[in-house]
């Protein structure tokens, strides 16, 4: 069995030296080639990143860090700091992978697939953006209409990030394991980011206003999204570059179920 070794390309929190000793001192074969199992150490970003392009079962590994503000690893199976008896439990054939449903995203010509989430949110931009999002599976169609700071389209995979914030703010508490807003891999969730105004226009024609910033639909589903009004405006998670892809007025972004899978390790207790 080989393993192979991936971290932030910029900003690793460990060296790709250290945990290949880490490897090799466990007795087992490091190769930078066609590895059969990934560690992935870092923090949700690089495992999402690594998540929608890697093939391979792969063991997320989180890195403690003592800044405050650091990177919580929620998505983590590990700690760094126990990674040896991971890599042993692995070893000695015990866990078991998860295959975890992603999304397919056309932008600008380009497709990506992506694990955990994908936002449309301002960028250099004051005000509040305006934008409409369709939703079609064919018997439950609905169009949504929106001013405010934009939207998040997660998968179960990624529902206990950005798309749980409403969750956090209704339970007034930020705990990371009673605050999210779980659900299954059938589903893909919706959630608008701080709107002030949201109208719900069903496929009938009739319109209301709701106060539904949070939900699921079926994995079915074909979620457009466009802007109705020229702003500064970036769509993130489907780059390398945390600073997104800049969306145009006439720019269409198209959401559905992707066909790849991502393979997730878990451990056993």
């Amino acid at each position: 069995m080989k393993f192979g070794i991936f971290v932030h390309p910029k900003r690793p929190k460990v060296s790709v030296e250290q945990i290949a000793a880490q490897i090799q001192s466990a007795g087992l074969l490091y190769s930078p080639n066609e590895p059969d199992i990934a560690i992935v150490v870092g923090g949700d970003g690089t495992f999402g990143y690594y998540g929608r392009i890697l093939a391979v079962p792969m063991l997320f590994v989180g890195v403690k860090e003592s800044d405050i503000l650091g990177s919580k690893a929620r998505l983590a199976e590990t700690m760094y700091d126990c990674l040896d008896k991971a890599l042993h439990d692995i070893d000695a054939d015990r866990y078991w992978i998860i295959e975890k449903r992603m999304l397919s995203v056309n932008f600008g010509g380009q497709h990506s697939d992506v694990l955990t989430d994908v936002y449309l949110e301002r960028g250099e931009f004051a005000g509040c953006i305006r934008y409409a999002i369709q939703v079609n599976n064919g018997h439950s169609s609905f169009n949504e209409y929106a001013i405010g700071n934009g939207v998040i389209v997660s998968t179960s995979f990624g529902s206990g990030g950005y798309f749980s914030y409403p969750t956090r703010l209704k339970a007034k508490e930020w705990d990371q394991n009673s605050t999210i807003m779980r659900f299954s891999d059938n589903m893909m969730g919706i959630c608008h980011i701080i709107p002030m105004y949201l109208v719900r226009e069903k496929r009938n024609g009739g319109r209301h206003l709701t106060n539904k910033i949070q939900y699921t639909v079926p994995i079915d589903c074909q979620i457009q999204i466009k802007l109705v009004r020229d702003a500064n405006v970036r769509l993130y998670g489907i780059t390398e570059d945390s600073r997104g892809k800049q969306a145009l007025l006439d720019d269409k972004i198209t959401i559905s179920a992707s066909k790849h899978i991502a393979k997730i390790i878990k451990l056993k207790a």
